[in-house]
């Protein structure tokens, strides 16, 4: 079908765009919306996967790393483990491959024929590794936020919500994010990489809120596109709601797989559209150690948010 005069772009620069996200902030929906724009790659938490190996082999102990390795694989989670049997690989890639320097010289040498390179990752995984990310200034830098009391208290019972890894069942929730991040600095982190983009590769980066992007979509979204350079359609606001896209992601196929079959990225990849966020939770339902990361992260994210790309 020939496509309509508003359809058609002139022809342009490859486009290159990281979304830099604090878990639990629509991340993995933004991915979603991106990967039905025209002539596009999408790239899916490299950093992250390259953090978790080099994590995982930190640990002194064979057996913390087998169980580390488990709850970040998914190894116990059998719905990821019968689609990792019956779902096509596509352009998925063995984790063990990422680590950083990889990553950097991957993204620094990218497909000409895509119009669009999207990179999507977790922004507190770049703490003291800034180095590994690429210096092109053709790299436009954006970052997603979200309040702290709906990421915490979202990112806790997410990850409560894991089937036990053998031989963890006695470990708590802190004890195990305890050994992955430093849960309660996730947005100083976030922040300082912010600080660091701003003055060293993109002076323009982009902050988005993610509870004013699934409330008002139709009126940021339009603007994030203008701000990143990439012709916006009407038709970007609702998306095919199969899951399968998600093959046509650069991604770690064990980690993808794993993530998919044990709910973290679930619904954003069966979504269609941006959903409103439900009511801020009851700060006095939360626990002390929630309410600690809350406190801390607080002034980081209301500095951000004053910067941020307003509806």
């Amino acid at each position: 079908m020939m496509a309509t005069q508003d359809e058609t772009a002139e022809s342009q620069e490859q486009v290159r765009v990281f979304l830099r996200g604090l878990p639990r902030s629509i991340s993995t929906a933004m991915t979603k919306c991106m990967s039905f724009v025209d002539g596009v790659q999408v790239w899916f938490q490299p950093y992250l996967y390259s953090y978790h190996n080099e994590k995982i082999a930190s640990l002194s102990r064979p057996e913390d790393r087998e169980l580390m390795k488990g709850m970040v694989l998914g190894d116990n989670v059998e719905r990821a483990m019968d689609m990792m049997k019956r779902t096509p690989r596509g352009k998925r890639i063995d984790n063990d491959l990422y680590r950083y320097p990889w990553v950097k010289s991957q993204l620094e040498t990218q497909d000409p024929d895509k119009e669009l390179i999207f990179i999507k990752d977790m922004a507190h995984v770049m703490n003291k590794r800034y180095e590994y990310l690429p210096t092109s200034k053709k790299f436009r830098h954006t970052f997603l936020i979200r309040e702290p009391i709906r990421m915490y208290s979202s990112f806790f019972n997410m990850v409560e919500s894991f089937p036990a890894t053998p031989g963890a069942e006695h470990k708590t929730t802190k004890m195990l994010l305890d050994n992955m991040y430093d849960t309660d600095r996730i947005y100083e982190y976030t922040y300082n990489l912010w600080k660091y983009t701003k003055e060293h590769l993109d002076p323009d980066a982009i902050i988005i809120d993610s509870t004013e992007m699934a409330a008002q979509p139709e009126k940021l979204l339009p603007k994030y596109f203008e701000a990143i350079g990439v012709p916006y359609r009407e038709r970007y606001l609702n998306w095919d709601p199969r899951s399968d896209i998600i093959t046509e992601w650069i991604a770690s196929f064990q980690s993808l797989m794993a993530d998919y079959g044990n709910g973290v990225i679930t619904t954003a990849a069966d979504s269609s559209c941006f959903m409103p966020e439900k009511p801020l939770p009851s700060r006095a339902r939360l626990s002390p150690d929630i309410l600690h990361c809350i406190e801390s992260a607080q002034p980081y994210y209301d500095e951000m948010y004053a910067q941020r790309l307003k509806p």
